[in-house]
């Protein structure tokens, strides 16, 4: 992922797109420095968190 608060040139976006690369410019930015909706949710093909498992619990106990 590549995030700015500007805007991206033309070789920039052929490039991010040629190395599957995630943009964020300033526009989509402020929709999700905003809260209005989750990054995954605006960026294409991000897939959602998943949801926790039945092995969640020890992951949660080793980062306290």
């Amino acid at each position: 992922m590549v995030l700015t608060n500007g805007r991206f040139s033309g070789p920039a976006l052929a490039f991010a797109e040629s190395q599957h690369l995630h943009l964020v410019d300033r526009h989509l930015l402020a929709q999700w420095a905003g809260g209005s909706r989750p990054l995954w949710e605006l960026l294409r093909a991000v897939p959602p968190p998943r949801k926790p498992g039945s092995l969640s619990w020890m992951i949660e106990s080793k980062g306290s």
